[in-house]
């Protein structure tokens, strides 16, 4: 049990003799406290550590009935003597908000004495307004860590500025040390300049340049006349050095204008025969319209003829049924049997002539309209063919062009390869060159060591 106490002891509100409440709010004897670290050094901060005013307070009514079995389970005396605040913890809340007025003693069935009930209360809301100060004073002390945390990270912020300044600042100073030593050195040197002259194949100086150049004469003349010839050679290999370079930036120039004088015929070629071939779809647009309109104006006049035909065929076809009409009205006169089948069967000997001639009309349509219909046919076939052949002839042209950019591309490329080789031979007789004369120069200065010197003074 003390165990349990002691792994339950940081989730109580009381600790160290003060109450701590709970950061969530919550009630009841087994609610967790998120603030009890935070709580723990409250009790020994100052009261003066969190400012401000009090927030907004108010009473909660007591509406829980009081647990007499569970208070009288409590020996208040061990309580006291082991500082039990896990007790204290599981009866705060019951303690605090129970209600006591409508309590009866069991024995005697009388009320609580009004002077108690009093004090019971009072300690009730002291309890209460307690809890509240206390909940109060751990916010506060919450903000009060949170600008402490922010102060500090300000303050590591403003270290860690202070000790890249230093470090900067170390730096200027090494800088300036440097140059003052440099500026002094240089100051030295033109002042020993304006004093005497430095022979450059020896460390001898003399006081004067006459001097310099009697024994330049006497004890260097091969010096003398290497360093010529050296002086010589190096403004010829400047030269050539020079020359190349500008046969280099002249090869240059002329690639690029080779490269824009192609693109530009090349996009002037690309739009010619963009021209060309919008042209020429244009007249075949133009072609397509026009055989259309005269498609149309064949169907038309096929379609007025047959609407001729048609109307002729009617008014024979009328002409015929009247007759009919005024032949069946002749037989309707005659009233006897015997007349009636003679005039019906000479009627049907003079019919057969009339479905004659309409079964001719009809042969003649049938034959009109497949030959209408032949005529169309081969009109549609005749302008596929034109399609065809037009197609073909655009493919063909489209077909060259791609050849001639082909063969141009393929011209064009192997003259840039060509100026590509070029340039990189000019590039490595440079280098040789380059190579060369440094050699050269390193021989020269090889043999300056192996001349004697002649009367001279020291430098200090």
């Amino acid at each position: 049990m003390p165990a349990e106490g002691a792994d339950l002891l940081p989730s109580m509100p009381f600790q160290k003799h003060v109450y701590y409440p709970l950061a969530n709010g919550l009630e009841g004897p087994h609610a967790p406290a998120a603030a009890a670290g935070g709580a723990a050094a409250m009790a020994c901060a100052p009261p003066s550590a969190a400012s401000g005013p009090l927030p907004f307070f108010q009473f909660r009514p007591r509406l829980e009935s009081v647990d007499w079995r569970r208070l009288s389970a409590i020996d208040v005396d061990k309580v006291a003597g082991a500082v039990d605040v896990l007790t204290l913890q599981e009866n705060i809340m019951n303690i605090t908000f129970c209600k006591l007025e409508d309590e009866k003693c069991p024995h005697c069935q009388s009320g609580v004495d009004p002077v108690l009930l009093k004090l019971i209360r009072l300690a009730q809301l002291t309890i209460e307004y307690l809890l509240h100060s206390q909940e109060f004073l751990t916010s506060q002390l919450h903000h009060l860590e949170e600008r402490l945390r922010l102060s500090l990270a300000d303050c590591e912020q403003g270290k860690k500025l202070l000790t890249k300044q230093a470090g900067e600042i170390k730096l200027l100073k090494e800088e300036c040390k440097r140059r003052k030593k440099m500026i002094s050195t240089q100051q030295l040197m033109i002042e020993a300049k304006a004093s005497y002259y430095q022979c450059h194949f020896c460390d001898k100086a003399f006081m004067n340049q006459a001097f310099l150049q009697s024994h330049i004469q006497r004890r260097h003349p091969e010096d003398s006349h290497l360093e010529y010839k050296k002086t010589v050679q190096t403004d010829k290999l400047q030269n050539e050095i020079d020359m190349l370079k500008e046969q280099l930036q002249l090869t240059k120039s002329q690639l690029e204008a080779a490269q824009h004088a192609h693109a530009v015929r090349f996009s002037k070629e690309y739009e010619m025969q963009k021209t060309k071939e919008e042209e020429f779809l244009k007249l075949f647009d133009r072609w397509k319209e026009e055989e259309k309109e005269k498609l149309v104006d064949e169907m038309e006049k096929v379609k007025e003829m047959f609407m001729k035909e048609f109307k002729e065929l009617t008014s024979k076809n009328s002409a015929l049924e009247y007759q009919l009409s005024e032949i069946q009205k002749s037989n309707m006169q005659i009233k006897s049997n015997i007349g009636t089948l003679k005039d019906a069967h000479e009627f049907k000997e003079e019919r057969p002539q009339y479905p004659q001639d309409f079964q001719n009309v009809m042969q003649l349509l049938d034959s009109q309209e497949s030959k209408w219909t032949a005529r169309v046919q081969a009109l549609h076939q005749e302008h596929k063919k034109e399609k065809g052949r037009l197609l073909s002839h655009i493919e063909k042209l489209r077909t060259s062009m791609i050849d001639d950019l082909n063969k141009s591309n393929v011209f064009y490329k192997k003259r840039i390869e060509e100026l590509g080789q070029r340039l990189q031979e000019q590039n490595e007789l440079i280098i040789t060159q380059r190579q060369q004369s440094i050699c050269k120069l390193n021989k020269i200065k090889k043999m300056e060591y192996f001349f004697p010197c002649g009367w001279y003074f020291k430098i200090p």
